[in-house]
């Protein structure tokens, strides 16, 4: 892609910033000091994107009142399609960017669930889930009620002052030490606010602020609400990241509501060993009085290691999540909002099988065994397995919940012709809950039997 058509594309941009900065005070508007700063925009920009597939089928079981299982019924079944780019620039005056991402999707098929992230929900917010005009459907979880279309992920000013100092306002993603973080999909939800990121020798500083949310599959940002549906003020948050040596780091933070009650904070230490271990204890707390009957919170253990062709992980987990209510078992999530999509936290956990494994009481393990085979000639393509195990939540009037999955995956980076640097993907998951409770009750983040099949493409678009 020519210079010529990115500066067609953000020009505006460039002489908006400029002017800004005073540069707009010479007599020609397109002379050599706007010359200048045109140079510093594009010189270390980035103009790249993605085309996506996304192709899902997933079935869910239930129990009737006795606890015998009445079947599989389909959950997820649709192929979604996704278009992203996105233009960062470089910085005029070595001082002031800008970030811009902007994505479109719409679903070749649905026949199930219509909230399935891949695609627009034809709903006003995660809070009333209320059908919008644009979506044309009837009834919130209609298969129908997706919304084809378009959306900004990012667009943002950006700052730095020196090599110690550096902001963001806008349309954004948290990049500073931050308790807050985004969902994802192909694309990643949006803050609407701004950041400010320090470093002190081997302290990195960040504060966050924003005033709305949109996860990746909502067209418009909505405000915070806490867990009776009650506007909660907007979302901060503080933290800091030292490093001990190369090796060893700490990650503290906290984020809280200029209304809302809910807090949320996190310890995560970070340590590679001489020989090649990645170990990681990690603590999440969340304290909100009317989910919780304390103080809830997840201690965690990662582990990685990789030796020659193989890559291992070794996880674990133990939540805390006492509602109160010994019949209805309470979970915890790490955000700002009880409702999921409302926000959401810097979490490093994701085992990619199924459960959250994150009810009250319950211990989770995890391992995964993935292998490289380009050492057989088989450039590109890597496969492995991993699986949970997880016991301990316990509802009354129901067995505990005893749940366990096994996941299979193989990925290939084609390595020539038209699609080359494209990556297919399948990932299936067999998921078991051992316990006779149905769907959603006892156990308030709780599902039956599930097997879940994931086939992806992703083409990238590198234009410079």
């Amino acid at each position: 892609m020519k210079t010529t058509f990115r500066q067609s594309l953000v020009g505006a941009a460039v002489l908006m910033a400029v002017g800004s900065m005073g540069v707009a005070q010479a007599a020609d508007p397109l002379g050599p000091q706007y010359s200048k700063a045109a140079t510093e925009f594009f010189e270390d920009s980035t103009f790249n994107g993605a085309i996506n597939f996304w192709m899902r089928d997933r079935t869910r079981g239930d129990v009737d009142d006795n606890g015998n299982d009445v079947g599989r019924k389909p959950n997820l079944d649709h192929g979604s399609m996704y278009i992203g780019l996105g233009f960062s620039s470089g910085y005029i005056a070595d001082t002031v960017g800008l970030d811009l991402n902007a994505y479109a999707t719409f679903d070749m098929w649905n026949n199930a669930s219509p909230d399935h992230e891949m695609n627009f929900w034809g709903v006003n917010n995660p809070y009333d889930q209320t059908p919008t005009g644009t979506s044309g459907c009837s009834g919130t979880w209609d298969s129908e009620c997706t919304d084809n279309g378009a959306a900004i992920q990012t667009a943002a000013l950006k700052f730095k002052f020196g090599d110690d100092f550096r902001a963001k306002a806008g349309y954004f993603q948290p990049s500073v030490p931050s308790a807050m973080g985004v969902n994802w999909s192909f694309a990643a939800g949006t803050y609407t606010g701004g950041e400010f990121g320090a470093t002190f020798g081997d302290l990195d500083l960040g504060v966050v602020y924003a005033t709305e949310y949109r996860a990746p599959w909502f067209k418009h940002s909505y405000e915070f609400r806490d867990g009776q549906n009650k506007d909660a003020g907007d979302a901060y948050s503080i933290g800091g990241v030292y490093r001990f040596n190369d090796n060893t780091s700490l990650d503290i933070a906290y984020a809280g509501l200029t209304k809302g009650d809910r807090k949320n904070a996190h310890i995560k230490l970070k340590h590679n060993t001489a020989n090649g271990w990645y170990l990681s204890p990690q603590a999440y707390i969340v304290d909100d009085e009317d989910q919780f009957d304390s103080t809830a919170y997840q201690l965690a253990f990662l582990s990685a290691k990789s030796v020659g062709q193989y890559n291992f992980r070794l996880e674990s987990t133990y939540t805390s999540a006492d509602s109160g209510d010994k019949s209805s078992v309470g979970n915890m999530s790490y955000r700002l909002t009880e409702v999921y999509g409302g926000s959401n936290g810097a979490y490093d956990i994701w085992w990619n099988n199924r459960s959250d494994f994150n009810h009250d009481g319950e211990i989770g393990f995890f391992g995964q065994v993935s292998r490289d085979f380009s050492d057989w000639g088989a450039h590109g393509f890597s496969a492995g397995i991993n699986g949970v195990y997880a016991f301990g939540a316990e509802a009354e009037g129901f067995d505990e919940l005893v749940e366990y999955s096994g996941s299979v995956f193989a990925n290939y980076a084609i390595q020539s012709g038209a699609l080359k640097d494209a990556v297919f993907g399948v990932y299936f998951t067999s998921y078991v809950n051992d316990s006779n409770a149905p769907n959603w009750t006892g156990y308030t983040n709780g599902f039956q039997d599930e097997n879940d099949l994931k086939v992806t493409l992703v083409i990238p678009l590198s234009i410079k």
